[in-house]
């Protein structure tokens, strides 16, 4: 039985391989429920809108994959290799990515709610439009990514990495950002509403393009890492003053009021003309 049911497996990864229309119809006829594909080598492999949805392809290789639209919801993928791949639109809801690596992956308008990305490598991956609500991100590393219109709301970020990374209007609304770090990202238009912050870090970034700080949850009080150059630079990008809102941001994470009044906005080194 353990003999046929590995050729089974191999003629099925043959024919994933060769005839994807093949494979769905194969999988609407629910052939191959309950099989596992572990360790599969598909690596360049051509898998527009294939189904895959409820398999098991814990450590897999995916690297250069066109996965264009395809079905992986509630797929084990813990340990796989997602490096340069090609997801966009594609369904990943629910599935487990623990530890993978999805280096430089496009993930445009795909769909990861409440999908496990704990551990999971993300850098320089393109996320942009993607749905990412009540993910589980735990030291997660989203660092340089493109986070552009990408949904996070209510999503376990605690620990994650945004260094350099792109949240032009992406949404953080109730999300956890207990000890996420956030140096050097940009943030324009980026809503916070009702997200959770303690001890998070938010230095050489300017907050004038953050929304909704005000209804930041410090649970407990926080005192979060913001750098004096971000206290500079959203200074000076506000017009030189505070507004009432970061200032209740700033007083609530545990800036004292001296620094505030200290703080002057940046002096542009640049030659007058």
């Amino acid at each position: 039985m353990d003999f046929w049911r590995k050729l089974t497996t191999r003629r099925r990864l043959d024919l994933l391989r060769a005839d994807v229309v093949a494979w769905n119809e194969s999988r609407a006829t629910r052939d191959g429920v309950g099989m596992a594909f572990r360790n599969s080598q598909l690596q360049q492999a051509r898998l527009p809108w294939a189904d895959l949805g409820e398999l098991d392809f814990a450590g897999s290789d995916f690297s250069g994959a066109d996965l264009r639209g395809a079905d992986l919801h509630f797929c084990n993928l813990v340990g796989s290799n997602f490096q340069d791949a090609d997801l966009r639109g594609a369904s990943l809801q629910g599935a487990q990515l623990g530890q993978s690596n999805l280096t430089r992956a496009n993930l445009q308008g795909a769909n990861l709610q409440r999908a496990d990305l704990n551990q999971v490598n993300l850098r320089n991956a393109n996320l942009s439009w993607s749905i990412l609500r009540e993910t589980y991100c735990y030291y997660t590393d989203f660092s340089e990514a493109t986070l552009s219109w990408a949904d996070l709301e209510s999503a376990n970020l605690s620990n994650a990495t945004f260094y350099r990374t792109l949240l032009s209007e992406a949404n953080f609304a109730r999300a956890n950002l207990s000890h996420t770090n956030f140096n050097l990202a940009t943030l324009d238009t980026t809503n916070f509403n009702q997200a959770v912050m303690y001890d998070t870090i938010l230095a050489a970034i300017d907050l004038c393009g953050a929304l909704n700080l005000g209804s930041v949850v410090h649970n407990p009080p926080s005192q979060l890492s913001i750098g004096t150059d971000t206290l500079h630079t959203t200074r000076q990008s506000a017009g030189g003053q505070f507004t009432e809102e970061q200032v209740a941001f700033f007083t609530n994470s545990g800036v004292a009021s001296e620094i505030l009044a200290s703080t002057r906005p940046v002096v542009s080194s640049s030659p007058v003309q």
